[in-house]
């Protein structure tokens, strides 16, 4: 670690923003050497916040001058990237691990990673060294651009539904001191904490096999269905229960020789917002995909992708049940598939571009405008295979959708409500997010907060109908995919702590005692549930 003072005061302000569009009122230390950095902020009394790629920044920036009071001022620490990353040798210590580099033990399974790169970079080297098979299975739609540090910080999964500490081996974590080296049940007090706890400087991963071939396969479905959506998700099933092997090993699942690793949801209004702004050539799959919901009736699709040894015709044809020709009730008639390569570019195009532009217009303010104002579910699930509890879950969407377009309707003329759907369908973890976006003309505050009031007492009693459903038909709760601020959204939304299920009640204590054992220079941004008993 480096010696060299820093002087903070003489760094240029950080011109960043979270989700919501909120500016950052701080100073930018960008570095290679994240340890150094935080050890310099704490001996000059600097409050710090962790930035990485920003890709899921929601509320990070909610915290008040009172709150930074007694600090000389806040400096953003953002790990420095690359290009792609550099090798080192395998030996070196995670803790010397620059931002940027990278040390594969292929014979072990495992790669170490500096919290400056994406998972693409990753994998990529990760390819090089021990073959394109080889992955570390965090499976963000943001792998692009999402920092590994931040991954671990925001605790983010993907359409498998895996926590990033499914597998992880150790984190470094920089607080002020020399850094730790932090593995086992600790990580828990460092994923999903946004940074209040420390910053990630480097992780240690167990990386997988995954067999060679991709594909996607795309069904229309009605949402209001929510019987049939619900049988076709306990008929996948098999499918998405994925057996994680030893370090360096081929993935495996229930499903034989095909693994499903996501089924998400598109909405029929998402698509179309998409289509508006797209680009070729995911513009005329995309106008594909809505002529398809056209032709099928629906108004959501279910994208299926996953990984196989099979030819995409091979893998329909093994998803197919003989008895009815459907995949589990839902026709193929309008299904559309996608193989690896450019296909699969592709549809990741139009999958990721569906929620990147709702979270997009939410941060623009228009001309003649006020800001946006967005919000989004957030409340994973893991559900047993009963089509009943699945329906229950699924139907406490359906009424908030029809809640929310019941909104629309009444503010027309006067606040404009946009809702996108998007998001995850898999029983290992359903979590379909629904984002409710506002916008409204200068000079209409009062039509705007009284829209905010209204989206937010709909959106308590999703979350209200979800714990419900929870508590009647043994699903659990595992909080959001955003980490303990999904959990605190949850905690408020239920009536307070004591209101939780017994699970999320003791992820709470655990996130509170590691937030009250952190340095104030971090923990200054955490919810005040957070930092009192």
């Amino acid at each position: 670690m480096s010696d060299t003072p820093i002087d903070f005061s003489a760094l240029p302000q950080a011109e960043l923003t979270d989700d919501g569009g909120k500016a950052l009122a701080a100073r930018l230390c960008a570095t290679s050497d994240i340890a150094h950095a935080v050890a310099e902020a704490v001996r000059q009394n600097w409050a710090v916040m962790p930035a990485g790629g920003l890709t899921s920044a929601i509320g990070s920036y909610d915290y008040t001058p009172e709150d930074v009071a007694g600090f000389q001022g806040v400096v953003a620490i953002r790990p420095k990237g690359a290009l792609s990353a550099e090798i080192v040798d395998a030996a070196t210590p995670l803790e010397d691990l620059r931002t940027h580099q990278v040390a594969i033990s292929a014979e072990q399974g495992l790669i170490s990673a500096g919290a400056g790169l994406t998972f693409t970079q990753v994998n990529a080297a990760l390819a090089e060294i021990a073959g394109p098979t080889a992955r570390v299975l965090v499976d963000l739609t943001s792998i692009g651009s999402a920092f590994v540090g931040g991954v671990i910080a925001t605790g983010g999964m993907g359409p498998l539904r895996l926590h990033p500490s499914n597998l992880l081996d150790a984190v470094v974590v920089a607080d002020g001191g020399a850094p730790r080296l932090v593995s086992g049940d600790a990580i828990a007090d460092i994923e999903g904490m946004q940074g209040w706890t420390g910053m990630v400087a480097a992780v240690r991963f167990r990386f997988v096999l995954v067999p060679a071939s991709e594909f996607g396969l795309v069904l229309p479905v009605q949402g209001s269905d929510t019987d049939t959506m619900a049988g076709l998700l306990k008929y996948l099933r098999p499918w998405t229960r994925v057996t994680l092997p030893e370090a360096g090993q081929l993935i495996s699942g229930e499903g034989g020789e095909t693994v499903l690793n996501g089924i998400e949801l598109v909405s029929r209004d998402s698509l179309e917002a998409f289509i508006e702004h797209a680009e070729e050539p995911a513009r005329s799959k995309a106008e594909g995909l809505l002529q398809s919901c056209d032709y099928a009736g629906s108004d959501m699709l279910a994208c299926l992708t996953g990984w196989s040894e099979l030819s995409i015709d091979d893998v329909l044809m093994s998803l197919l049940d003989p008895e009815t020709e459907t995949i589990g009730g839902v026709g193929i008639d309008f299904g559309v598939g996608f193989s690896s390569g450019a296909e699969m570019e592709t549809f990741r195009a139009i999958r990721e571009g569906a929620p990147d532009l709702a979270r997009t217009k939410a941060r623009v303010v228009q001309p003649g405008k006020l800001k946006p104002w967005s919000t989004s579910t957030d409340i994973n699930m893991v559900l047993p295979g009963d089509s009943s509890a699945i329906a229950s879950v699924l139907e406490a969407y359906a009424d908030y959708r029809t809640a929310i377009r019941t909104l629309k309707r009444e503010l027309a003329g006067a606040v404009e409500v946009e809702l996108a759907a998007y998001g995850h369908l898999s029983p290992a973890g359903i979590d379909p997010h629904h984002r409710v976006t506002l916008f409204a003309p200068e000079g209409a505050e009062a039509a705007l907060t009284g829209a905010r009031h209204a989206v937010a007492a709909h959106k308590r009693t999703l979350i209200h109908d979800l714990l419900f459903a929870a508590r009647n038909h043994d699903c659990d709760v595992t909080g959001g995919e955003k980490g303990a601020p999904s959990l605190v959204e949850i905690a408020r939304a239920a009536g307070g702590e004591g209101r939780l299920p017994e699970g999320l009640k003791a992820r709470f204590r655990r996130a509170r005692a590691a937030v009250m054992a952190a340095p104030a220079h971090f923990a200054f941004r955490a919810p005040p549930e957070l930092k009192a008993e």
